[in-house]
């Protein structure tokens, strides 16, 4: 890879970075105010395709605590 095609690489990481960063961000403002219906379809988007691979603890935090058995 000559050093020319290593920065560009570089750059369309970055790029790539701000973007899931942004669209995560984003989705966590939104995420008190959408539906389960909403959700699914934000989360199928050519959209989302950026965050395809990010836990799903990153958009929704700590996971819940498992209830006690009755």
């Amino acid at each position: 890879m000559t050093p020319v095609e290593r920065i560009r690489q570089q750059f369309q990481d970055a790029l790539a970075d701000l973007e899931t960063g942004d669209v995560l961000e984003r989705l966590k403002q939104k995420l008190p105010s959408l539906s389960l219906r909403e959700l699914g379809e934000l989360l199928q988007s050519p959209m989302a395709s950026s965050i395809a691979s990010v836990p799903a603890r990153e958009l929704l935090g700590s996971p819940a605590k498992p209830r006690a058995k009755a």
